[in-house]
């Protein structure tokens, strides 16, 4: 646990003076104190709040201290911890406390000493679960982010565009993703070398977050490509958006060797619903084939998936005047 962090203990027991006795034992052990008297009220705070130690009673007025316990484990967060405290000390009902997920099952009156001290030995086990939890969390985070740009790389990409596409496809919404990229970016490298052809990857990243919407998902598919997962967007919405980021890319200058210089991207647009579509592998096919024919038909521009034997031209030409000192088009 971090310095600055709160210890939170959620106490749920029906006599206000036992809820008293553990407030104090709480604070004493260096927690936050929250407090129930009932079923209805447990649920609420162990839902709302968020807490590392929950001590409850084994009997409360409205029901079972034990269905709590289970509200209390069945959640995602593997640092909390249960304490049932009950005047029924048999086996069998110990037994039930501990199939219910709690930690550990004490006894009433309750010795104050005891589970003060149980308290702040929750209290490092608490603190130790929820470094090894940030630990683990940096690590998840590396490994699915790209380490030269920043955003998500081709592996988290490869699983998102899967459960996307299972999501729209089951429940029949619209989803489209864009492949962009770069275009003459191998002279980039030629001309200036890796070192600024890096910093350009980093810098078209970051304006391509710019302008999309925190529900999207952006990722470097590889090279000089990037992919935008844009889940609940038709085909005309993609678009327009790509549009946007075609135009927002050439429009924007970028630090070179040699002074400020622009570059340009292609853009390929696959989108469901269609019925050439059938599995994420085929809308990112369709995707990058889109985008083969934007590179084919003079870059800079946005083009839409057509399927074969669909001879339709894009109706819209987007490619304005890009300034002179652009870099040189192969």
């Amino acid at each position: 646990m971090s310095k600055g962090e709160p210890f939170v203990i959620a106490v749920i027991d029906d006599d206000p003076a036992v809820r008293e006795l553990l407030a104090v034992i709480g604070r004493r052990a260096g927690g936050v104190v929250l407090e129930a008297g009932s079923v209805a009220e447990g649920v609420r705070i162990l839902r709302e709040y968020p807490w590392d130690v929950a001590v409850i009673d084994r009997l409360l007025p409205d029901g079972d201290g034990l269905d709590l316990c289970r509200i209390a484990t069945g959640g995602a967060e593997s640092h909390r911890y249960v304490i049932i405290l009950s005047g029924v000390q048999s086996h069998d009902e110990k037994m039930r406390g501990f199939e219910a997920g709690a930690d550990e099952y004490l006894g009433k009156p309750i010795d104050a000493s005891e589970l003060a001290a149980r308290l702040r030995a929750v209290r490092r086990t608490v603190a130790s679960q929820k470094s090894l939890l940030a630990r683990l969390f940096i690590l998840e985070q590396l490994s699915v982010i790209d380490g030269l740009t920043q955003v998500y790389n081709y592996r988290f990409f490869d699983t998102e565009i899967r459960r996307h596409f299972d999501l729209a496809t089951r429940h029949e919404r619209a989803l489209a993703l864009l492949m962009l990229d770069l275009d003459n970016f191998k002279k980039v490298n030629d001309t200036f070398g890796h070192r600024i052809g890096d910093q350009v990857l980093y810098e078209i990243s970051n304006l391509i977050a710019q302008g999309i919407r925190s529900s999207d998902v952006l990722a470097r598919y590889g090279g000089e490509e990037f992919a935008v997962i844009l889940p609940e967007t038709t085909q005309e919405e993609a678009f327009m958006l790509a549009e946007r980021l075609r135009v927002s890319i050439a429009s924007n200058p970028l630090d070179m060797a040699n002074g400020p210089s622009r570059m340009t991207v292609s853009i390929g647009i696959a989108a469901l619903p269609s019925p050439h579509i059938e599995t994420a592998v085929q809308l990112v096919e369709a995707a990058d084939r889109a985008l083969y024919l934007a590179k084919s038909e003079g870059r800079n521009c946005v083009r839409r998936y057509r399927a074969e034997g669909d001879d339709r031209r894009e109706t819209s030409q987007s490619r304005p005047q890009v300034p002179r000192h652009q870099l040189p088009v192969r």
